[in-house]
């Protein structure tokens, strides 16, 4: 039974991001994304013999991914064929960079319709009077919420990311009403995928999306779209770049508001790094 990550190329690749060369579950994540679009054909035995690990160690991989056993993983194949219909399909055009710009612009024009200061002002409201913060994200979206995240630190909000590559849903059962609960899911499949587990989340929620699927969203006290229209169909600008340019954009209202109050200081500038700092990174290059 799957357990765990919305996407097993995502939990595979942050195995492997986060694991030494040698370490045994770097080599397995390795060979099953090497070996994905074979991985209903492979058994155990030979995985096994071309990964120099045991089958109770394949075992305990895919327990350590949130699968109860290599069946169960093996379940996952027809995600290859997904991941290729949503990157090469986006991708195969022959006036890509046309499309692309001409796309951006258009996404930007149109979060800027919808993203009215009263929308951005209740949120940033809720980000600073809420006890905790929560962005839950699919490490596909995670990179807009890890920036959102980084810039919050200089406003004195500490922000959490939970994400289906760290599988630490516990902590979405201790929030409290006092507590603000942002679901960052472009097309809405994530946000449909974890909806059982943000209904018994006890705090403020709201889902960011381009998925206008209204009775999948009752679970939220605020829905925000980055779209006029549903966009859930298949991958698109907003998927990749939506999500950065809202919540750059809400960032920039953030500041604009609680500057003054948050931060007495003042905007604050790049500090070079200290002796030993750099010996540290020095060592490290090494």
């Amino acid at each position: 039974m799957k357990n765990t990550a919305f996407s097993l190329m995502t939990a595979l690749l942050a195995v492997m991001n986060e694991s030494e060369p040698k370490d045994p579950y770097y080599v397995l994540a390795q060979y099953f994304l090497y070996h994905f679009d074979q991985l209903r054909d492979l058994n155990i035995y030979d995985v096994a013999d071309a990964c120099y690990v045991s089958r109770s160690g394949i075992r305990r991989f895919c327990q350590s991914i949130g699968f109860d056993n290599f069946s169960d993983l093996k379940a996952e194949a027809d995600e290859w064929k997904r991941q290729c219909n949503y990157f090469i399909g986006y991708s195969v055009r022959p006036d890509y960079k046309e499309y692309l710009s001409g796309s951006i612009g258009e996404m930007m024009e149109e979060i800027n319709r919808i993203a009215t200061p009263a929308v951005l002002d209740k949120l940033a409201e809720s980000i600073h009077a809420s006890r905790h913060v929560v962005l839950f994200t699919s490490d596909f979206s995670g990179m807009a919420a890890r920036s959102f995240q980084q810039s919050m630190v200089v406003m004195g909000k500490l922000v959490q990311i939970v994400s289906d590559a760290h599988y630490t849903l516990d902590y979405l059962k201790v929030l409290t009403p006092e507590d603000l609960l942002i679901t960052v899911s472009a097309t809405g499949n994530f946000a449909t995928l974890m909806e059982p587990m943000v209904q018994k989340a006890a705090a403020y929620k709201v889902l960011v999306t381009v998925n206008h699927a209204i009775k999948m969203w009752k679970s939220y006290d605020q829905v925000i779209y980055l779209s006029e229209k549903d966009n859930s169909g298949a991958r698109t600008v907003y998927s990749q770049y939506g999500m950065t340019y809202f919540f750059d954009i809400l960032y920039s209202y953030y500041v604009n508001n609680y500057r003054e109050t948050d931060l007495l200081q003042g905007p604050i500038s790049e500090l070079p790094l200290s002796d030993s700092q750099k010996m540290r990174v020095q060592r490290c290059a090494e």
